[in-house]
This record gives C-alpha cells, structure tokens and sequence, in this order.
C-alpha cells in the first residue's frame, strides 16, 4: 500500500463511544492509553476523531478549547502498521479544520518526541513556547518532559 492509496482509503470521522476500544488500542502503542491519569484526566470524545481504514480505529486526535480563541490537543496516536501513511497528518488537519471554523486562533500541543515535535513545526507552524514536567509515566518513557509548542491558526493553511 502507498502512502497516497491509504490517506484515500482512511475515513476521518468523528470518534462515538463505540470506537473507546479501537482508540484505546490506539493509544496503547504510543503508552498513552492511562486514561485518566494524572496526564490525561478525561478525553472527551464528542471533541475527538478517529481514522478507520477498512472499518478499523486505526488513529485517533482529540483537542478540548481553552477559551474563545485558544484551544490545545489532546493526543494523536496512529496504529504503527499504519503509520507513515498521512494517516496522522489527516487527523492534525481534520482538528485544526475544525478548530479554525470555531474561530480559535492559537493551538498549542505538548509532545515528548524529537521526531513528532519536528513533524508539527515542518507541517503546521508550530513553534517552541516553553516545556513541562511530566505528571505521570505516559507517551515517551525514556523523556521527563512535554515540549510545549504553539501555531496560529489563522496563518497554518498560507504557508
């Protein structure tokens, strides 16, 4: 399968409390599944998508609004036989599609992996605004800290 043949064949829908198991299998490749926890107290899924490919959950991205013009993610994880297939990018631009029609202007996420962080300044804009201690084992066990980034929603799709 090509990249482009599986970005075309995944279905970015919002998440129902039918897919919790898919998602939660999810997450569990990625050790972000300790829900809740100090890290994650709630995910919420009316404000959640998933990425089915043959009927499978097989990504999930989520974001909670902060205020009228600020909102941040929570969690984006991709089935690892599916990664490296836009199935990630698709979630990421399915959430700030929707966040942009709220009118929310700045996103901010918090990532632990040199490779993701590098993933969300290349293709989204984000930018390093500062970093946090992480509250409880989850995401990357071999790093002690969140890298918090931010992009401005209103410029993302220009560049």
């Amino acid at each position: 399968m090509t990249s482009s043949d599986s970005a075309n064949a995944v279905l970015i829908e919002p998440a129902a409390q039918a897919d919790w198991p898919g998602i939660l299998a999810v997450l569990e490749t990625a050790n972000m599944h300790h829900i809740p926890s100090p890290e994650v107290p709630e995910f919420d899924l009316a404000c959640a998508f998933v990425a089915r490919l043959d009927g499978r959950v097989v990504g999930v991205a989520g974001y909670k609004v902060l205020s009228a013009d600020r909102a941040k993610t929570t969690l984006l994880a991709v089935l690892p036989e599916a990664r490296r297939h836009g199935i990630g990018r698709l979630l990421q631009e399915k959430r700030m599609d929707v966040l942009c029609g709220m009118g929310i202007k700045t996103l901010s996420t918090n990532s632990d992996r040199p490779e993701t962080i590098a993933w969300y300044e290349k293709h989204f804009g984000y930018v390093r605004v500062g970093s946090l201690p992480k509250l409880h084992p989850f995401g990357h066990e071999g790093i002690a800290e969140w890298t918090t980034l931010e992009t401005d929603l209103t410029r993302w799709r220009k560049v």
